[in-house]
């Protein structure tokens, strides 16, 4: 069963620390690399590549938006295509705040991974959705594929950890809501996604009650992926771990290295 992870990733040059940047996004496709389950595939909506970073992995699809040479615009569709045999007419238009253009980039790695299931002929698969500065825990995929079998739909979670790389501290965080990284499971029917192309492009707060409220076999589950926060770099604008709301300091152990492979941020 496959994993189709979506994510976003900035123009490079709007990052405010270039080395934390690259040290973080390095970091991410690294948890991604130490899956144990192997069936998945990454779909990364950008502007730009990060120079100094190795990023094309055969399982990695890059999905540009760039619209100008200088990066300051975005190919916005004009209307987003219903299904994946739809033809797409796009407008430039200014790159846009922060959060406007992760949103349009959710919705262009969404795309990219439909028309992929549509041209691929995959009858089911997962997506997981992910900010491009956190990191996986390793037993994700492996964990989504074994989710399947027990007759599961959707995955999400309210508790985390968090990693602050410049003070080599962890913490478990307690959101009251739904996180960034939660996973649906879609049905192609003919033409048609089954739930919603763009369910995962809906605030990630809502998550939770909306497969509640729609009545999808769901589970709330921990521990699924680490925050890196005092990046400089995170759109929350994430202060170190001591000054973070609901946060537990916790010892930094082998395993939990292992899990996210932090090794990479130490």
């Amino acid at each position: 069963m496959t994993v189709m992870i979506v994510t976003s990733f900035g123009a490079t040059h709007r990052y405010p620390d270039q080395d934390m940047m690259r040290l973080t996004f390095r970091a991410f496709l690294n948890s991604i690399r130490n899956q144990t389950g192997k069936d998945l595939r990454l779909f990364i909506s950008h502007h730009d590549k990060p120079k100094g970073v190795d990023c094309d992995d055969p399982f990695i699809y890059w999905c540009p938006v760039s619209g100008s040479p200088d990066h300051q615009k975005t190919l916005v569709p004009r209307n987003y295509p219903k299904t994946p045999m739809d033809l797409i007419d796009v407008d430039t238009l200014d790159y846009g705040i922060s959060m406007t253009d992760m949103s349009r980039k959710t919705y262009n790695s969404v795309m990219w991974a439909g028309k992929y299931a549509y041209r691929e002929r995959l009858s089911s698969f997962w997506m997981l959705r992910m900010d491009s500065d956190d990191l996986l825990a390793n037993d994700m995929v492996a964990l989504l594929h074994d989710a399947q079998r027990q007759g599961l739909r959707a995955i999400y979670n309210r508790t985390c950890h968090m990693f602050d790389p410049k003070r080599r501290e962890i913490a478990i965080y307690a959101y009251p809501y739904s996180t960034t990284c939660n996973a649906l499971f879609y049905e192609l029917k003919g033409d048609q996604f089954i739930p919603d192309w763009y369910y995962h492009c809906n605030d990630h707060t809502s998550f939770a009650s909306m497969v509640q409220k729609d009545g999808i076999v769901h589970r709330e589950i921990d521990f699924t992926f680490c925050i890196v926060t005092n990046s400089g770099n995170s759109i929350s604008e994430r202060p170190e771990i001591a000054r973070e709301k609901n946060t537990v300091k916790i010892a930094l152990t082998e395993s939990l290295i292992k899990r996210y492979g932090l090794e990479s941020l130490l």
